[in-house]
């Protein structure tokens, strides 16, 4: 059987026997694409019609699709890759180890799985060989929206992989010339992603092990300059919390490797509970509202009379404040937790709940040569640590929450797990979910007045008022807003309305860049949703009004009310769309899209070329990952 070679992290290409086979035209290559990602898996013939064409294929274009299909499999002939056919579509078969993306993937895997078992060397090792798999962007000149979107995703997942493996070359420990190379690199990185504050927390780290304490302090400073001077917005709960470990020369940062720091003192004995941590990022200043929330997850915080570890769920779209939330209910928890109130952020450890066992028993004093190997005898550890005081647990960045049942089972009794995800997740079956939507407009008003000053908002009230509107309640965009006014102290807040509801009106191909932070969560959510609720997303946002029904969304959709209900219901779940029931019946259902959603929707047209897209895009997606 003759070697082969099947590339799509880079460009599409294709050798055997180390000879490179041609594939054909573009989307010749794009079917090919599509069908190894899927690994092994039917595409249907309609999803495939829709990669190559969109919402408007050709005539002809299953014709065409069936021409690519049989090109393909000639080129394949006396290889082991076979194109099955499974009713209207097909299913592409390839040898163990023969497709670079999927090579990646099993290589990341193992990288995590060789982290959890204690040996980060080895998972360090691992990644830079799954890195090395790269040679350009991913799918590179394969046309089509779809493959636009599985590109940003496996770069997304190329740049977890880069900065897991710094992290744990930090967990590894390593000379003084690999500690020079590490902190080199990320200063690098750095540099090139400005906004990515998960990078520069593992400057931080890899600065302060090396004794700079001073030096990594400085990276936090330019970076808490530039957010907020650029974006107008604080570093995340998670960058602050680094920051404020190394000001208090915490242990925990230091690396296994004798690097110069202060010596850990004697732990705890195994049985015997250690000091109460409180382990929380800052709190956000000038927190402004969601008063209802807090009293929720409040109520949430009240013991079980059975001692069971209560769950609560914060979950809501990218940019409305979670995190924020969560952190200002924790810290507001006082003396409700006597066993202490802990936190992590799982985005920023790659889910990886052994890492932040980890963290946590440094914070209730157990030395690094106590901490256990395995993320199930470091849960039982922390149960000794805590004793049989109420701790809280907070965690951010939850996707999977199979992750919280360790949690849940070896915290004391009576304690709590407040997490955050985009989404509510049918387990732990007993979650309080408490959802974060937009601002009220009068919390939108004193988050705007914090952010441009009372006064210039007290001379314009109408004017204020109507740029909350605008905003649609939604921090982020309010804290854009009130740059804007910053930056241009000669503007009228009415100005600046007008202004505003024009960019939301008339989308255009060249988009502000305040637009354009304002969209990355909705970058974000757009880019995880299948292809019928994208389609729905950009169909619905061209309907006439602020709002509009489930009749007319079924018009624009071509399909029954029944079936744009569970489309649209889905984007309600995501915070996408809101909606308002009052017959309490899917029929009468109404729904609102965010301006910015609106705008960000309406500049995606069934035509949407390669060709106009990647200048805009390359900058989205920037923003998109800040």
């Amino acid at each position: 059987m003759s070697d082969l070679h099947l590339a799509l992290l880079g460009p599409v290409r294709m050798w055997r026997d180390g000879t490179e086979v041609p594939l054909g035209s573009p989307q010749q290559r794009a079917v090919l694409a599509v069908l190894l990602l899927h690994e092994g898996r039917v595409v249907p013939g309609e999803e495939l019609v829709d990669a190559l064409w969109g919402d408007v294929p050709p005539k002809g274009a299953w014709g065409t699709l069936r021409t690519y299909v049989s090109r393909l499999r000639q080129v394949f002939a006396g290889s082991a890759v076979v194109i099955k056919t499974a009713g209207t579509g097909y299913a592409a078969q390839t040898p163990p180890g023969s497709v670079d993306a999927v090579v990646f993937k099993t290589l990341v895997t193992r990288a995590r799985d060789q982290a959890a078992a204690g040996d980060p060397g080895a998972g360090a090792t691992t990644l830079t060989q799954a890195l090395a798999l790269w040679t350009g962007e991913g799918l590179d000149g394969a046309p089509g929206e779809y493959l636009t979107q599985q590109r940003a995703r496996l770069q997304a997942a190329r740049l977890a992989a880069t900065e897991h493996r710094f992290a744990l070359l930090l967990d590894a420990g390593t000379d003084a010339a690999g500690q020079e190379d590490v902190t080199a690199e990320l200063t690098l990185l750095v540099r090139q992603h400005p906004y990515l504050e998960q990078l520069r927390e593992l400057l931080m780290r890899a600065l302060y092990r090396q004794g700079r304490q001073a030096d990594a302090l400085a990276v936090y400073h330019a970076g808490e300059a530039l957010l907020r001077d650029e974006l107008g917005i604080d570093p995340g709960p998670a960058l602050r919390a680094v920051h404020q470990r190394i000001l208090v020369s915490d242990p925990g940062l230091l690396g296994t490797n004798g690097t110069p720091g202060p010596p850990p003192g004697p732990g705890p004995l195994p049985g015997q509970p250690g000091p109460a941590p409180t382990l929380l990022p800052a709190r956000l200043p000038r927190f402004t509202g969601r008063d209802t929330e807090l009293a929720r997850i409040a109520d949430a915080f009240a013991e079980p009379a059975d001692g069971r570890t209560t769950t609560v769920g914060v979950h809501g779209l990218d940019g409305l404040g979670r995190s924020a939330l969560v952190v200002e209910a924790a810290h507001r928890a006082g003396d409700r937790f006597p066993g202490g109130r802990v936190y992590a952020d799982l985005a920023q450890v790659s889910g990886d709940l052994a890492e932040v066992l980890g963290a946590w028993l440094g914070a209730y004093g157990v030395p690094a040569a106590e901490v256990p190997g395995s993320a199930t005898a470091r849960g039982v550890r922390l149960r000794e640590a805590a004793g049989s005081r109420r701790v809280l647990a907070v965690l951010d960045g939850v996707e999977d929450t199979a992750t919280l049942g360790l949690l849940t089972g070896v915290l004391p009794p009576g304690s709590v797990v407040l997490f955050v995800a985009r989404r509510r997740h049918p387990e732990p079956v007993s979650t309080t979910w408490v959802p974060v939507g937009p601002l009220p407009a009068g919390d939108g008003l004193r988050l705007l007045a914090h952010v441009a000053g009372r006064d210039r908002l007290a001379a314009e009230p109408a004017a204020a008022t109507r740029l909350v509107s605008l905003a649609c309640g939604w921090p982020l965009s309010l804290r854009l807003i009130g740059g804007r006014l910053n930056t241009h102290p000669h503007w009228s807040a009415a100005a600046t309305a007008d202004q505003l509801a024009h960019e939301l009106a008339h989308p255009a191909e060249t988009v502000h860049d305040d637009c354009l932070l304002a969209e990355a969560p909705i970058l974000r959510a757009y880019t995880r949703l299948r292809p019928t609720q994208a389609r729905a997303l950009v169909r619905t946002a061209r309907l006439d009004g602020e709002t509009f029904g489930i009749h007319q969304a079924a018009d624009a959709l071509g399909t029954t009310c029944e079936d744009a209900w569970s489309v649209l219901d889905s984007l309600v779940e995501l915070g996408l769309l809101t909606e308002t029931s009052p017959s309490g019946l899917p029929q009468g259902t109404t729904y609102r899209m965010a301006g910015v959603v609106r705008a960000f929707a309406r500049r995606r047209p069934d035509d949407d070329g390669p060709a106009a897209r990647p200048v805009r895009r390359d900058r989205a997606a920037l923003y998109a990952a800040s």
